[in-house]
């Protein structure tokens, strides 16, 4: 079986709130000093092909696949480090500001020119722009059925095994690849942490950068986005306070509990 995991770098959500900064003629995101990580549900992600993998035994590879800038390499040697076998970065001037759509033709691309591929697995959402789009839209590029919200998944004889986590439970699906499947968090799927030695050995493992042309996509068909972004910006969050007055405490606390029902706080 050949799993292929979609990885994207993205800026760490974790950043104070007070140093997120945008670009409003670029309409994107200006931090520059703040760390680059993978984005948490590919993490998820990759934890459940790790899983699949050992549960299925030697005959599994694990891919990462990536689009980006050359920087993404970072986030493929964290997955090299808890011993994915492969990685490789789809990185081209033409791939850059490209909206859900496009990003998905590219990726489908990828896993196209990696030959066999049994199962593609991604993160429900990205942790930046968290439309939850890309996966299901390189399923309908592949023309291969997608399953959303996957937790876990084990081998089913020569199908998979798959929950499915809904609102008011899970749903058990029974998957015959090749097949899409975005997933969810759950308890048994955080990213392990890295092997000191797997660490070491990952930063000599090469990692394959294919551009349009290695991909055969031409650049021109990328330049017509399906979404234009109009505007990004922070939005400006007013701030006042009031003085709650009384004599004593319990006074106070009369006239607060009266001014947040005002309000509809409580």
């Amino acid at each position: 079986m050949h799993i292929v995991v979609l990885i994207k770098q993205v800026l760490d959500p974790e950043i104070p709130a007070r140093t997120f900064r945008v670009n409003r003629e670029l309409k994107t995101p200006d931090v520059p000093r703040a760390a680059q990580v993978m984005s948490i549900f590919d993490g998820n992600a990759l934890e459940v092909a790790l899983k699949l993998r050992e549960a299925t035994g030697s005959g599994t590879k694990i891919t990462a696949l990536s689009l980006g800038e050359k920087s993404a390499e970072e986030v493929l040697r964290k997955a090299l480090a808890v011993t994915v076998d492969e990685a490789v970065l789809l990185v081209d001037p033409a791939f850059a500001n490209l909206d859900s759509i496009g990003k998905a033709r590219v990726l489908a691309a990828g896993i196209r020119k990696l030959g066999a591929v049994d199962l593609v697995l991604a993160g429900r959402q990205a942790a930046d722009w968290e439309a939850g789009q890309v996966g299901s839209m390189v399923a309908e590029a592949l023309g291969w059925p997608c399953v959303s919200f996957v937790s876990r998944i084990s081998p089913d004889g020569d199908a998979l095994r798959l929950r499915r986590e809904l609102e008011d439970g899970y749903q058990i699906v029974r998957l015959v690849p090749p097949a899409v499947v975005t997933v969810t968090n759950d308890d048994s799927n955080v990213l392990r942490f890295a092997k000191v030695r797997d660490v070491m050995m990952s930063s000599r493992k090469p990692i394959a950068n294919w551009n349009a042309a290695a991909l055969g996509i031409d650049p021109a068909s990328l330049s017509d986005p399906a979404v234009n972004v109009l505007d990004l910006f922070v939005p400006e969050q007013p701030k006042h306070a009031e003085m709650i007055e009384g004599e004593t405490a319990r006074d106070k606390a009369i006239a607060l509990a009266r001014r947040l029902r005002e309000l509809n706080a409580i």
